[in-house]
């Protein structure tokens, strides 16, 4: 009897353990933000000028219909303890931002009191969007507007970013004055490897000039080779070096896999 007693106390205790869990997980669930009418533009932080939303919500349903792609800016007080990478993915998933059969969504999330963002990629645009683009367009576009608390201007920045490189993406032609991102990044390229070439120009001028001054003095110099490099044996360094009159929208049943980038700020 005593047996029967103990082994009904235990399976109680496991279904109770059970239940809260189950209770958990369906709390943690029910905090994420319910999407508002306005699908692209969901300022729940209220960060956002008004001229700002509307050019977001605007921009972002206009690319919806040329493209089926979906880009959703989120901003919140706080992620509750979440991760931004986890609570962006989230979003992405419990709203179905991009259409099913694509998987063309963007999720742009800021955390207000958390001073961080994080931009979550659907499957099928992680290929316009790689991790290091993403985070290129944050940096490019962002950071400095976020570090002034200026997160209307940052949020904007980076959404007129993410939507022309997606439009980009399907072919289509970029706003007029948009630079495109695999442009700044190649001409960073070249800006380094000019400051390569320059170094080892200047490099080459000092050693010319040191051996025109002190080459035929003997001194420093052995057969116009230093000798502390050892006679003619030179070692040689090195250098190192994103309101229109449209309907209303949801999500098309888009999903994410968890590409995107980050930045605290």
């Amino acid at each position: 009897m005593k047996n029967i007693i103990l082994r009904l106390a235990a399976i109680t205790l496991t279904l109770i353990i059970l239940c809260s869990l189950c209770s958990c997980g369906k709390s943690a669930k029910a905090q994420l933000p319910t999407p508002t009418e306005k699908f692209f533009v969901n300022d729940f932080a209220q960060v956002l000028t008004e001229a700002d939303a509307n050019t977001i919500y605007t921009s972002g349903a206009a690319l919806h219909e040329a493209t089926t792609a979906q880009a959703v800016v989120v901003t919140v007080e706080s992620l509750d303890g979440k991760q931004a990478a986890d609570y962006a993915l989230e979003i992405g998933r419990e709203w179905g931002v991009g259409a099913e059969d694509k998987d063309n969504g963007v999720v742009i999330l800021l955390s207000e009191s958390d001073r961080e963002i994080y931009i979550s990629v659907g499957y099928g645009l992680e290929g316009a969007l790689p991790d290091s683009k993403t985070g290129r367009i944050i940096d490019t576009y962002g950071i400095s507007y976020f570090s002034n608390n200026n997160f209307s201007a940052g949020l904007l920045g980076i959404y007129n970013a993410i939507v022309n490189e997606v439009y980009i993406e399907y072919g289509m032609q970029p706003s007029e004055n948009y630079v495109p991102m695999n442009v700044i990044s190649q001409s960073e390229e070249q800006v380094s490897a000019e400051k390569v070439a320059i170094s080892w120009l200047v490099l080459i001028i000092i050693v010319v000039i040191y051996v025109t001054a002190f080459g035929r003095r003997g001194g420093l110099f052995l057969f116009g080779a230093p000798r502390f490099f050892g006679g003619n044996h030179f070692h040689g360094g090195g250098f190192g070096g994103s309101s229109g009159s449209f309907g209303s929208f949801r999500g098309g049943g888009g999903s994410f896999g968890g590409g995107g980038a980050g930045r605290k700020f």
